[in-house]
């Protein structure tokens, strides 16, 4: 039993680490699936340009298939409709004429509603026997054929953000409190104009300047708050993990959009973690002349500054407690400065007698010269005197 105690003691390390990993990916797995396996919309807008008696038909064949997955909005033409998808206000548009019915959808967007769309007003022009013509009013660009790279853009940023955010709490507790500030704002900066113009030349998103600085704003609304985490403790840092990744990517909808598909836990999230956020800026911007973005840039630039002030207010606070992190200067004067008072209660010890004009490097050698010292006399036994 003692033996089993010792072996759990000597690996209980290696078992935390064991366990938190297993921890962290039941419950990624399990918010995933748990949202994804039946996805099912809730609520997407859909605009109507029919007479009113046809708008009723529609909307009580859609409430037989599908209750509650749209949200139709009726509009007087379908300029106006089309107006309304590029601003972001609708996912589609059924247009009812004495020709037939022409349904408008929006690719770029996202697949997920432009294909849920379609599969609802298909079935009820089957019901009908009308014809459906689909038009694809935002379609996708030449080097994005299916809309996905807004999506993996952010994504591929999360993962760096995420280690500088950890780098600034912890890796640099030690430097000057403007490292801990500096860092992630060049590794933003640089991040951003890298990847805006890697995504330009492999996808052809264009929008150069407005692309690097969103990115840039993302990898600060994930590596400020991290960094604070990592600045109270640095296992806190963990918790930024559950809350931008974790939790991050299936709130986010993924790269089909699917945010509008998750059960209602997931869904109030959609507009308040950075991850989906900066990835339907990054779409707006690029496919939806930069409509309904400003919103979003709030909720960024509200997480970048959230993090640098709890950051701020925890060095000030550890360095009014004299607890501040000292840099590699302070640590070395502060080792001198420190020497007198060791050998204080040994008036006669050699040290106390050249510690105020002795460098750092020969204090270091004095230490180690008296520590041979004392072990020497007592391995003759003879116990330390003072000199």
């Amino acid at each position: 039993m003692r033996d089993q105690v010792q072996i759990l003691r000597r690996y209980q390390t290696h078992l935390a680490l064991v366990v938190a990993n297993v921890a962290f990916a039941a419950v990624f797995v399990t918010i995933a699936l748990s949202g994804f396996h039946q996805p099912t919309p809730h609520g997407l807008p859909v605009g109507v340009v029919a007479p009113a008696q046809v708008s009723h038909k529609i909307q009580g064949a859609l409430d037989l298939h599908a209750p509650g997955a749209f949200d139709l909005r009726d509009y007087p033409s379908e300029t106006q409709a089309r107006v309304a998808i590029t601003k972001r206000q609708l996912d589609g548009a059924l247009i009812a004429s004495s020709s037939g019915l022409r349904l408008l959808t929006a690719e770029a967007g996202g697949t997920a509603p432009a294909q849920a769309i379609t599969n609802a007003f298909d079935a009820v022009a089957a019901k009908t026997g009308r014809h459906l013509t689909i038009v694809d009013a935002v379609a996708p660009l030449s080097g994005d054929s299916q809309a996905l790279s807004s999506f993996f853009l952010i994504l591929c940023m999360l993962f760096p953000s995420l280690a500088t955010g950890v780098a600034a709490g912890h890796m640099l507790k030690r430097s000057h409190p403007a490292s801990r500030f500096g860092v992630p704002l060049v590794a933003a900066i640089a991040i951003g104009l890298a990847a805006a113009g890697i995504a330009d030349g492999i996808s052809g998103l264009g929008n150069y300047w407005a692309l690097a600085g969103i990115v840039a704003l993302f990898s600060l609304a994930i590596s400020a708050p991290t960094a604070a985490l990592g600045q109270v403790k640095p296992q806190l840092a963990a918790l930024a993990v559950l809350a931008f990744l974790i939790f991050g990517i299936p709130v986010s909808g993924g790269p089909a959009d699917l945010a509008a598909f998750a059960p209602s836990f997931l869904r109030s999230l959609d507009s308040v973690l950075p991850l989906g956020v900066a990835a339907n800026t990054i779409r707006n911007t690029v496919y939806f002349h930069a409509n309904d973005t400003s919103g979003h840039l709030w909720v960024l630039a509200a997480w970048a500054a959230g993090g640098f002030a709890a950051l701020g207010l925890l060095i000030a606070t550890a360095a009014r407690r004299g607890g501040a992190p000292q840099t590699p200067d302070a640590a070395i004067a502060g080792e001198t400065d420190s020497a007198p008072s060791a050998a204080e209660p040994d008036h006669g010890h050699p040290s106390a007698a050249v510690s105020a004009r002795a460098t750092p490097g020969s204090i270091a050698a004095l230490r180690i010269s008296t520590n041979v010292m004392s072990a020497v006399r007592r391995s003759v036994g003879r116990p330390p005197s003072a000199a």
